[in-house]
């Protein structure tokens, strides 16, 4: 909180003095909403890893669009992304891709692999991609970035809790949870997550979910 509280005071500073410059009052907001997101997102984490480490995570699993949280995400996305130099390009279905999962846990999903690419990404195009394959019943879900990608020894242990794919260095603040709660997000809708990158070659988080089965064809009456 104390980031918050402390540019809440700037612009109070700001206001007090007269300083009432559209620009700057833009900026303290945007910087104000900046932090309370990542606040509530941290928040959100940290419910997120007591409700699995106890065993109460509760997912309502129901037809849900992935093309649909696709676009709410990239739009979330889309001032960070561009303040970071990493455009975000969606490939998706025009007709959808109706997948049985909870919509909450998809948008967590998306949201925390899209932020990845964006911290580590290293100022590259992200790519969000949906195919459907309904010969095996599945959607294949991607995001995939141009950065310096993972070293292999990190990615066999990247979606364990307290880990990180990154260097310390290159870390900004977070729990280190992050792809663990993915894992298990996506796995408690019963798929699955892999990651294929090579140092230098960027990084791509494969998601596979269960497609929403096809209705029977209707007989002739």
């Amino acid at each position: 909180m104390t980031p918050i509280v402390s540019r809440i005071a700037l612009l109070r500073n700001a206001l007090a003095k007269g300083d009432l410059a559209a620009e700057r009052v833009v900026h303290h907001i945007e910087q104000i909403d900046r932090l309370i997101a990542l606040f509530i997102k941290r928040a959100t984490t940290l419910l997120d890893v007591s409700r699995i480490t106890t065993g109460k995570l509760r997912l309502e699993l129901c037809e849900v669009d992935v093309c649909e949280v696709a676009h709410a995400v990239a739009n979330t996305f889309e001032p960070l992304a561009r303040h970071a130099g990493s455009p975000i390009a969606l490939d998706l279905p025009a007709g959808g891709v109706a997948i049985v999962g909870d919509r909450l846990a998809v948008e967590e999903v998306l949201d925390n692999l899209v932020s990845n690419a964006i911290k580590y990404g290293a100022a590259t195009p992200i790519l969000v991609r949906a195919v459907p394959d309904p010969a095996n019943g599945v959607a294949r879900v991607s995001v995939a970035d141009g950065g310096p990608g993972i070293p292999a020894d990190s990615q066999a242990r990247m979606f364990e809790r307290f880990e990180r794919a990154v260097a310390p260095a290159h870390t900004s603040g977070g729990f280190g949870v992050g792809l663990w709660i993915v894992k298990q997000l996506v796995e408690a809708m019963n798929g699955c997550i892999a990651v294929t990158c090579a140092p230098g070659a960027g990084s791509k988080f494969l998601i596979t979910l269960p497609l929403v089965p096809s209705m029977p064809p209707k007989e002739f009456e």
